[in-house]
């Protein structure tokens, strides 16, 4: 059996593999005949040799793969094969991996996790995959999500109280609420928890990184962004400085996108940049995303914002915040608009 879980939510994708885990594990040995690979350095050989050994321990054999579709980024199919692209890797390496994963004996099952998919590669196992994508919750869904972990925790919150915790902690950080809806419910016991509990709790506790503003702006999420930047302190986290990581963050994406539209890998891209892991991820993620002449404008903002700071125009605090409006309306995905005859 093939799953593959992708999507930038990525704490309910593992979620997910947990429960997959915990159905196969009938007779308390999986741990033994789990293995687990990075899916970067991984071969396709390597791979077939994982889910082709017999175990002694367990009647069903686990392998888990992280980050496998990222090598095949941009790649295309044409009747059936994969064809080289500048983007891809060996057109090659794609078929040796479909192979080993559309010919799975019944007693194995491997469990693809990616925050990013790769076309080509989803129609290569489409036939024999179960594919579940996890994109980030927000908003309503947000608030459901968030009401099922209360129930699971056998508690009870005051909407207030619920309404004062996703204001804290969003969608795009589920792993920490998830936490901290935990640990409010053993705080509470039996009792409602109310919104003097998540102010006694968690508002202290959530300590904001220069990063989730930055990628607030960003993606288009000004209200998050600004929410972000009234729970920092200013003492740790200075205007000036802010606006400094901001331009640092918009340079990398700008960077990234023209290397995209060179045709280099994500591997080479990182190299350029000087990241790798989750961040280099991010940035070729809002790369991607972003309308061309829309990241250009947001650049120009970024120099204008500079300009009236050192020339005593705008006072810094008052520049950060009307960059951070003007950044994130910049960000926000665009709407098509249907052609009309």
């Amino acid at each position: 059996m093939l799953y593959v879980l992708h999507g930038p939510d990525q704490f309910r994708a593992r979620e997910e593999l947990r429960a997959i885990r915990d159905k196969l594990d009938r007779d308390g040995n999986l741990a033994n005949a789990t293995v687990r690979f990075e899916g970067r350095g991984l071969s396709a050989g390597d791979l077939r040799g994982a889910c082709h050994t017999a175990s002694f321990f367990a009647e069903d054999r686990l392998v888990i793969v992280d980050g496998l579709q990222t090598r095949f980024s941009g790649a295309r199919r044409r009747g059936g094969r994969a064809a080289r692209t500048p983007r891809a890797g060996a057109a090659s390496d794609l078929d040796q991996f479909a192979e080993v994963l559309t010919n799975l004996p019944p007693t194995t099952t491997v469990v693809l996790l990616d925050e990013q998919p790769s076309a080509a590669f989803i129609e290569a196992v489409a036939e024999v995959a179960t594919v579940r994508q996890f994109p980030t919750i927000k908003g309503a869904e947000l608030r459901q999500w968030a009401v099922q972990r209360v129930r699971s925790q056998q508690a009870e919150f005051a909407p207030a109280a619920l309404e004062r915790l996703i204001s804290l902690v969003d969608g795009f950080h589920l792993g920490e609420l998830a936490q901290e809806i935990d640990k409010l419910a053993t705080y509470a016991g039996a009792r409602l928890v109310e919104v003097a509990d998540v102010d006694t709790l968690v508002s202290g506790a959530v300590q904001h990184q220069i990063w989730d503003l930055t990628d607030a702006v960003v993606e288009g999420r000004g209200d998050r962004a600004l929410a972000v930047l009234k729970a920092m302190d200013a003492r740790d986290h200075p205007a000036q400085l802010l606006i400094f990581m901001l331009v640092r963050q918009y340079r990398q994406v700008v960077l990234a996108q023209a290397l995209l539209r060179d045709g280099l890998s994500a591997d080479q891209i990182g190299s350029r940049l000087g990241s790798s892991g989750y961040p280099l991820r991010k940035v070729i993620d809002q790369a991607s995303r972003y309308a061309a002449d829309r990241l250009e404008a947001a650049y120009r903002r970024l120099l204008e914002t500079d300009v009236a700071v050192k020339t005593g125009v705008l006072e810094v605090d008052m520049a950060l915040e009307l960059l951070i409006l003007d950044l994130a309306e910049l960000g926000r995905p665009q709407r098509r608009v249907a052609a009309t005859r």
